[in-house]
């Protein structure tokens, strides 16, 4: 009831069933939670967005999902996003929800969950709360030669310089979409890969992520 007094629409009615007979395309989504409670002090979005938002780009291509970081404290602004909080546009209303990472995927059932499971395992190294990680050296190796600054580091001291400074978006963060695949060709001898070997890739991949994610 909130969300439609929030929205002023009323949601389409999910659709319960999934048709893998025909590999019929679905559409996932998991809202992520970001530990802002337990660790108020760390700038999670920074770190997920990584510096001009490449971080984040990296994850959707590898992952093959969108995401988004949204929620309240996902505005650069803050007294901005007070004032499109209380407009009670339905664009907006995420901004009523706790800080969070939107996930989607658009894939045949098997793999979109396979995604989406990929992405979990991916994006949870983002939210653990270190600010002296490969994750964040990388990123500030990258700010470093960004600004041609021409300092070698060889360990960091992320506490002591500035967070990275979010990418240009209109209101709040975002990450580019995810680029649409190349078109598929015309069989020129080349096997598109089979549906199933598709899909344990992509789990490997996301047991590989659980591995370092979880020790």
């Amino acid at each position: 009831i909130q969300r439609v007094q929030q929205s002023g629409k009323i949601p389409p009615r999910e659709n319960r069933y999934v048709d893998i007979y025909r590999e019929k395309q679905i559409r996932v989504n998991v809202k992520v939670l970001v530990p802002v409670k337990e660790h108020p002090k760390f700038n999670f979005v920074g770190k997920l967005l990584g510096p001009k938002g490449n971080s984040m780009k990296r994850l959707q291509e590898e992952t093959m999902c969108k995401m988004a970081v949204l929620g309240r404290g996902s505005m650069k602004d803050r007294k901005r996003e007070e004032e499109l909080r209380a407009s009670l546009e339905p664009k907006y209303a995420h901004l009523n929800d706790d800080l969070h990472v939107e996930i989607s995927a658009l894939a045949p059932p098997a793999e979109a969950h396979a995604r989406i499971a990929y992405a979990l395992a991916e994006v949870r190294k983002y939210l653990i709360p270190d600010s002296n990680d490969n994750i964040r050296r990388e990123q500030i190796r990258e700010m470093l030669s960004d600004n041609n600054s021409g300092i070698d580091i060889e360990v960091a001291e992320p506490r002591v310089i500035p967070p990275p400074r979010p990418p240009p978006v209109p209101t709040y963060y975002r990450a580019a979409p995810v680029p649409a695949p190349p078109p598929r060709s015309p069989a020129t001898g080349r096997t598109v890969m089979p549906a199933k070997q598709k899909i344990m890739s992509i789990l490997d991949r996301a047991r590989t992520a659980m591995e370092e994610s979880y020790g």
